[in-house]
């Protein structure tokens, strides 16, 4: 009787209500790994592989936390090591840098792995001055520093401390951000703590005119407890 009803579930209810979810897990799991024998093959051009890099992160996103992870777990690796090809073209390293950035979005475990690679200290190269990168992977890399640094303190810790890399965003916010959702030079530049941000700025100064001022610590005092606040 136990037989006969696990083999009606296994062959009448179970597909019904689960062959669409795992055939379309099974599709990104496959494809995931196509994607990922084009980038580890070493003999094909950087055109194919790039292509590859990109697709690998369009899965990942769109399979799942879990498909993201194994995008990450088995190739994040080959795309890191993609981005240190001498004499990158431009459009390939925008397409590696848009697969890494599509596994790692939300994704603290992909986050921790990519900064055990190297990552960020790659990105940092790409926006140093010497950087023989356009403006469109440069615009990428500071993105994929943005993903990497939300709900991440390890990362930004690294980074925080980087005159070189204040300076290279101060630089890149100034440029065209046309099409993008923000600009992310200067959202970096506040994550960092490099600068505040214009909007707790304008909020700061309207404070102030009504007779509030802040802490170090970005507390507001109001006007009276500023007097009791520099009698201590």
């Amino acid at each position: 009787m136990i037989r006969f009803l696990s083999s009606f579930y296994d062959n009448y209810i179970k597909p019904y209500f689960f062959s669409d979810v795992e055939e379309t897990d099974r599709s990104h799991k496959n494809k995931i790994r196509g994607a990922g024998r084009l980038i580890q093959n070493t003999q094909l051009p950087i055109a194919v592989r790039a292509d590859a890099a990109r697709d690998i992160g369009i899965l990942g996103y769109t399979g799942g936390y879990e498909r993201a992870a194994q995008a990450a777990d088995e190739y994040m690796a080959s795309m890191v090591e993609l981005l240190k090809t001498p004499d990158f073209e431009d459009q390939h390293a925008t397409q590696v840098l848009q697969g890494l950035s599509t596994i790692c979005y939300l994704h603290i475990a992909n986050q921790d792995k990519a900064q055990a690679l190297g990552l960020p200290n790659i990105l940092l190269e790409f926006l140093s001055p010497t950087s023989k990168l356009s403006v469109i992977p440069q615009c990428w890399s500071c993105y994929l520093l943005n993903i990497l640094c939300c709900h991440n303190i390890p990362i930004i810790c690294q980074l925080k401390d980087s005159t070189a890399l204040q300076a290279s965003l101060e630089n890149l916010k100034s440029l065209d951000w046309d099409g993008w959702p923000l600009n992310y030079a200067q959202e970096l530049l506040v994550v960092l703590g490099f600068q505040q941000s214009v909007k707790n700025d304008g909020l700061h100064e309207e404070d102030e005119q009504k007779g509030c001022t802040y802490t170090k610590s970005g507390q507001m005092l109001s006007k009276q407890l500023k007097k009791d606040v520099y009698k201590i």
